[in-house]
């Protein structure tokens, strides 16, 4: 059963929202007779501050979205309207979102401190502030109690017929499939970077660039790694890599999978889009709708998204069934084998 929670564990997670708006107040009333009537609010890829906004109306803003983001957060935990997956995942957005501001305040203020010309300050490390936001998001998350699975959606008309092999016969079955949402990402932040930093090699010349030009590729990179898959089943098991990069996301062998179902799949139920990771379960949505499930021999599930789930799903029962035959549970060698898929 679903872990009811307590009084005192909603106070906490309520909490942990309000504190960075707290923080923002607190960090005002220290520091206001340090700090000019403008501050930094925007840096070029180098230098000095290139913008800046009064003290006051930044500050305002920044409160009202930490308060704004407290406000709803309070509202979803004391008086929930949703499912308890959606309540949980919602907790942690919210968190990290009432963080952010407290984040460029910080950043803004803290090395404003005591200066006269906010196009003097520049970044520094204060920039890493802003990369705890999300890390910040995990505490409701931490504090939030533990909660069953929600049921998985086999799709009841999908009848699968496991693949019929010969003894040292086995079947492979492959497919790439593409996240569009992913690939657009990709292409926005590419654009995104390319209009930041590009003007400056042509001006200043590569020579001036800002170190964060190293963070931002890396963010691309990230971003385009999973914008590709390439799902594949044979005598190995199932493998999911990166279709761009090749690097392995996911590796099971026949020993470690128990049974592959067809079902239908919701990204809510699977911690949203993308290569999602949460407790007891892992999936790849690239979609709502048909995909298949391997339930793993430590009872961890893991989904894809797909058209046409039957294959493999049809490949690994298959391969199951004569790893069981040969009773070692140990995988096949491929001796002979029958390709499916793309």
């Amino acid at each position: 059963m679903t872990a009811r929670m307590s009084t005192t564990r909603k106070l906490f997670i309520v909490l942990t929202m309000w504190l960075p708006a707290v923080a923002l107040i607190v960090t005002r009333s220290l520091w206001i007779a340090e700090l000019p009537a403008e501050l930094p609010t925007h840096w070029g890829a180098s230098g000095p501050a290139d913008g800046a906004s009064a003290a006051g109306p930044f500050f305002g803003w920044m409160l009202g979205i930490s308060l704004a983001a407290a406000i709803v957060g309070t509202v979803m935990i004391v008086a929930p309207v949703r499912g308890k997956w959606v309540q949980r995942a919602t907790a942690g957005v919210i968190g990290a979102v009432a963080f952010f501001p407290l984040a460029m305040w910080i950043t803004s203020a803290a090395p404003s401190r005591g200066v006269t010309d906010p196009y003097t300050v520049e970044l520094g490390a204060w920039f890493a502030l802003l990369m705890l936001a999300p890390a910040y998001g995990l505490l409701p998350l931490v504090i939030y109690p533990k909660i069953d699975n929600p049921a998985i959606e086999v799709v009841a008309d999908a009848e699968v017929e496991p693949v019929e092999l010969e003894p040292g016969e086995v079947a492979s079955w492959s497919r790439t499939i593409v996240s569009k949402m992913f690939v657009i990402m990709t292409i926005l932040l590419t654009v995104l970077q390319a209009a930041i930093y590009i003007p400056v090699i042509m001006t200043e010349g590569i020579s001036h660039l800002h170190w964060s030009v190293i963070v931002a590729v890396l963010v691309v990179l990230l971003v385009a790694a999973f914008c590709v898959y390439r799902v594949s089943v044979d005598w190995r098991g199932l493998r999911v890599t990166s279709g761009l990069f090749g690097f392995p996301i996911k590796r099971l062998s026949p020993a470690q999978i128990v049974k592959a179902e067809v079902a239908e799949i919701n990204p809510g139920e699977w911690g949203g889009w993308g290569y999602r990771i949460a407790p007891g379960r892992s999936a790849i949505v690239l979609k709502q709708g048909p995909g298949f499930v391997v339930t793993q021999a430590n009872g961890k599930l893991f989904a894809v998204t797909l058209e046409r789930p039957e294959e493999p799903v049809s490949v690994m029962q298959g391969l199951l069934d004569a790893s069981k035959r040969r009773g070692d549970g140990k995988g096949l060698g491929p001796n002979a084998t029958s390709e499916l898929g793309e």
